[in-house]
Parts: structure tokens; C-alpha cells; sequence
């Protein structure tokens, strides 16, 4: 039996999890994932009658394996369902079988009871009957997280009233109590594991999910989403009713529409199919490029055609932000895709952390080549983002590179707008509409006054500090002069260093050192009437500036 480290625990409470432990390698048994079970170090979990079966269906394929993952995931619950929609978009971690399947994953749950929903609404904002001039008692739609319910308000507008499940928080909390518990296991028992980082991983996965089911936190998305897009009528956004909304009930204004994807109504209402396509897009790249905050999930039931001129989001408990770094990045890495530039998407991709700055790997740079080879020779219409998005995650999984979590949010968004698109659309070009407005952005960004407001943001972010250098100059100095300056040295890799650079780098750097300290004495010991000996000082704590970046430069380049 495994031995847990949880002293915070009562041994009633260690029975209950260790219970669950047991319950979850049951279920990754029964799907035949006994090899799982092995490879994350949970043996000691499994009952003697069963270890047999631990090394079960280890020679399937991956899409095999991947459908049994998706099976054993829906069984263990709304959980582990959202932690599998998450392993989906970490194609770092697992192979394109599993991305692919995992993709799939959906919440199958029963609705809540009537007493249930009518209780909950009590308990966070008052009886409904009293509240409402109507409330309708079936739901619209359900989730794991909660359903949602059609009211009308006292003062006559139609609402939405999101309820969420009863206790849930904190049912999911012990769900992801038992995950950390499981990781924190692998960890010390497999290496793989400790070198992946499962335990961060639940951990960020835990924030994430916690941040889902605050429906304050969706309210105030909601609301920046909808002062967002106020000065832009083409694109209808829900207003909250905060009076009426808490963690667990979210009031918002109800939308009467077509959902994107009835082509059926839209045909029998005559609506112009490639208007809407256009129009649909260029709302939603309007959330990524204009404002940097975008649906992470733009699931098609959550993009409402009002008519041809105006279309309408909904639903924003999950959000991706893009920074203006971010922005340039992606507009870097596009730049060089469609123009066949592999070193400036392999230097951006360095920049972004996806690459390791220190490591000059030939085949990550050799599979880019064939990926942007095989673009280039793509008309820009016809590449299929799909199929691009799979060969990355495919790159980034055989070299084990992080994608971060805002650009593959970002690749599936994009991915469900241009299925959509498609979808009403044949002759849909996903790059046709994006480039004059991602060319509408830049030139806004060049105006002299949006130039200044960039340069006066880089400055408190990169310049400012250095005004503390003269002073941190001045006790390097003295701590110089009082004998307190130590030179500490260390080597990740003593075997690969060479003695000559050593002593070459050291003594370069020895003598940089010097030319500062005693410039810097030059111009502190300076009679005021002595302007040459001040400019002497100041000319010899420039050069040895100047050496000291070329020093630094030629260090990081070898």
C-alpha cells in the first residue's frame, strides 16, 4: 500500500482518498490502460489479483490507446473530462493520436433536478418567483458545470439565467486534491514524470478550472468583451445584470438567433452564406487583433446570427489574452510562414521560449524547413490550418517543445472559425479576410501617437531600471575598496569547457572590470575646475562599456 506524506489529513480522510485512488485505477484498468497505470509509478495502487494487467495493450497503436483514454476520462467524471480537454492542447506532452482524440471529449451529464436549481437560485439571490415576472423551469442547455434557464425580469426583459451545480466546487477541489495526490506520486517514482512536470501541470490546470467556475470572473469578461465591441454595431455582446448575478448565478441579457451552424434556417431565411462567413470572421479576429481578449472556446452554438449585418458572442467563461508582445510574435511568425522565411519563425519561436535560446538544434530546424517548404509552395487560399496545426504539434512533441497555452488556444479558436467559415462557405479564404484587417492594425499602430504611447510603455518596462545603475555602480565601487567583491564561478558542463577559454574570458574580464572601477574613481576624485581629468574618466568608462557589451555579445554567441 502506498505510503502518502499528507500529515494535514485525518486518517478518515486518507481512507477516502486512498478509496478513490483505488477507484481510478480500477477504471484505467477496465479500459485496458494498465501500461499507464505502470508508467506513472502507481503499481502499489493496484490490487495483487490485477497487476497482470499492467502491462495490457501496451503494442496498440496510439489511436487505439487514445479512443481507450477518451473512454476512461468520460467515466471518471466531469473532472477528468476538463483535464483531458486541457491535455488536448499540450501537444508538448502527448503524440497527435491523442491531441486528435482527446479533441473529442464532450460533457455527458444529467440536468439538474427542478428543486435543485430553484434552491440554488434562493441561496445566492432570492426566490426566483418573487424575482422573476417568469422563470422557466426547463432548462435551455446543461453542462458539467451547470444549465442554463429563460426568465423574464420584473421590468420586462428577457433574460438567461446560468445556475451553477450544487456543491460543485467543491467536489471538483477533492477531484483535483486526488490529481496532485497521483502526480505527486509519479514524480517520485518515475522520471519521465518528474521531467514533464505533472505536478505543475495539475496545479496550473487546478487555477484554470477554479477560474471556470467563478461566474463573477465570467460576468466581468463578459463586460469587457461588451465594452469592447460598443463602438462596432455589427457585433452584439450580452449585458450582465449584476444585481443578480454571484460566483454561482450569472444573469445576462438574452439574444434571440441563428446559430452559425443552421445552415437549414439560414437558407430558408435567404441570408447571403459568404456575407455571413465574412462577417463571423472578422468579429471574431476583431476580439484577437483589435482587443487581445478572445474566446479561448468559440464553440459554433456560441456565435448567434441576428441577421446579415449583425452577428452576436456569447458565453465567455473561457478566455485567451494576447499582449502587444504576444501580437508582434504571431505577426513575426506568419510573416515568416508565408514569405518561406525559416530562420525569422525559428528566431521568433527563440524569442517566444518555444525554442531553447542556448541550443542549436539542426533537425528542429530541418522538420521547419519541410513545414514552411511545404506552405510556401501552398497558394495562401488553399492552405488548410487544420493540417498546419497538427504538423506543429507533431514538431513540437517529437522535440518536446512547449507551445504556450494562449497560441494553441488561439490555432484551435482560429481552427473552429475557419471550420465554420467552410462550413457556410466553400470558397471561404481564412487569409483573404484576416490580412487587410491585421495590415488595418499596424498602420493604427504606427500613428506618431500610438508610437509615443508604445515607446513611453517600454520605458517604465525596460529602460527605467537602469536609473538605478549609477547608484548600484557607486556601492560596487565601494564594496571594491573595502575588500568585499567576490567572484563566484560555476559550470553546468565542466567536461565541455575548455581551460584557454577560461582563463581568456577571465582575464578579459578582469581587466573590463578595472578600466570601470578606475574610471569611475577618476571621475569621483575629479576637482571640479579639472574638466580633462573628469572627460578622461568619463572616455575611459565608455570604452570599457563598449568592450564589456562586445565581451558579453561574443560569450553568448560561442
Amino acid at each position: 500500500m502506498a505510503k502518502w506524506r499528507d500529515i494535514s489529513m485525518g486518517s478518515g480522510k486518507r481512507i477516502i482518498r486512498l478509496k478513490r485512488y483505488h477507484q481510478i485505477i480500477k477504471v484505467l484498468l477496465t479500459h485496458g490502460l494498465g501500461y499507464l497505470v505502470k508508467r506513472m509509478g502507481w503499481e502499489k495502487l493496484t490490487p495483487a489479483v490485477q497487476r497482470a494487467e499492467l502491462n495490457s495493450c501496451i503494442y496498440e497503436p496510439d489511436y487505439q490507446k487514445a479512443v481507450r483514454w477518451r473512454e476512461a476520462l468520460t467515466e471518471l467524471g466531469p473532472t477528468f473530462v476538463k483535464l483531458g480537454q486541457i491535455l488536448s492542447t499540450r501537444p508538448d506532452l502527448l503524440p497527435p493520436a491523442y491531441i486528435k482524440e482527446l479533441e473529442k471529449l464532450q460533457d455527458k451529464v444529467t440536468p439538474m433536478t427542478e428543486e435543485q436549481v430553484i434552491k440554488q437560485i434562493t441561496a445566492a439571490i432570492g426566490d426566483p418567483d418573487i424575482i422573476f415576472a417568469q422563470f422557466d423551469r426547463q432548462p435551455l442547455a446543461s453542462a458539467s458545470i451547470g444549465q442554463v434557464h429563460r426568465a423574464k425580469l420584473n421590468t420586462g426583459e428577457q433574460v438567461i439565467i446560468k445556475v451553477q451545480r450544487p456543491d460543485l466546487e467543491e467536489t471538483v477541489k477533492k477531484d483535483l486534491e486526488i490529481m496532485r495526490g497521483l502526480t505527486r506520486l509519479s514524480e517520485r517514482r518515475s522520471a519521465e514524470a518528474k521531467r514533464i512536470g505533472l505536478v505543475a501541470l495539475i496545479d496550473d490546470y487546478a487555477r484554470m478550472l477554479l477560474r471556470e467556475l467563478d461566474y463573477e470572473r465570467e460576468a466581468r469578461n463578459t463586460e469587457r468583451i461588451y465594452y469592447s465591441f460598443k463602438d462596432d454595431p455589427r457585433v452584439i455582446i450580452p449585458r450582465v445584470y449584476r444585481e443578480y448575478s454571484t460566483r454561482v448565478v450569472l444573469t445576462e441579457e438574452y439574444i434571440e438567433g441563428v446559430k452559425l451552424t443552421d445552415i437549414k434556417e439560414i437558407n430558408a431565411r435567404g441570408w447571403d452564406r459568404s456575407k455571413l462567413s465574412r462577417l463571423g470572421t472578422e468579429a471574431f479576429l476583431s476580439q484577437v487583433i483589435l482587443h487581445g481578449f478572445f474566446q479561448a472556446d468559440p464553440h459554433p452554438g456560441n456565435i448567434l446570427i441576428i441577421d446579415e449585418e449583425h452577428i452576436a458572442f456569447i458565453d465567455f467563461g473561457q478566455m485567451g489574452t494576447i499582449t502587444e508582445t504576444r501580437l508582434v510574435y504571431l505577426g513575426e511568425l506568419l510573416l515568416g510562414i508565408s514569405n518561406g522565411e525559416t530562420d525569422r519563425v525559428i528566431a521568433t519561436m527563440r524569442d517566444m521560449d518555444i525554442i531553447d535560446r542556448d541550443i542549436k538544434n539542426e533537425e528542429i530546424e530541418e522538420d521547419f524547413v519541410d513545414l514552411i517548404e511545404h506552405i510556401s509552395s501552398t497558394s495562401i487560399g488553399k492552405i488548410d490550418m487544420n493540417r498546419l496545426r497538427v504538423e506543429l504539434m507533431d514538431i513540437a512533441y517529437r522535440h518536446q517543445l512547449k507551445i504556450p497555452s494562449y497560441l494553441t488556444a488561439l490555432m484551435k479558436a482560429l481552427i473552429t472559425v475557419e471550420g465554420v467559415g467552410k462550413k457556410l462557405d466553400p470558397t471561404f479564404d481564412f487569409m483573404e479576410i484576416a490580412r487587410p484587417l491585421a495590415d488595418k492594425v499596424y498602420k493604427e499602430r504606427l500613428k506618431p501617437n500610438n508610437v509615443t504611447k508604445y515607446i513611453r510603455r517600454r520605458y517604465y518596462q525596460d529602460i527605467k531600471p537602469f536609473k538605478d545603475f549609477p547608484a548600484d555602480f557607486h556601492q560596487l565601487v565601494r564594496n571594491y575598496r573595502d575588500g568585499k567583491v567576490n567572484l563566484h564561478i560555476s559550470f553546468s558542463r565542466p567536461a565541455e569547457r575548455k581551460m584557454e577559454q577560461l582563463v581568456s574570458r577571465l582575464g578579459v574580464s578582469l581587466v573590463i572590470a578595472a578600466a570601470l572601477i578606475s574610471s569611475a574613481l577618476v571621475i569621483r576624485s575629479a576637482d571640479n575646475s579639472a574638466n580633462y581629468v573628469n572627460l578622461i574618466g568619463v572616455g575611459g568608462f565608455v570604452v570599457a562599456v563598449c568592450g564589456l557589451t562586445v565581451f558579453l555579445l561574443r560569450s553568448l554567441r560561442s
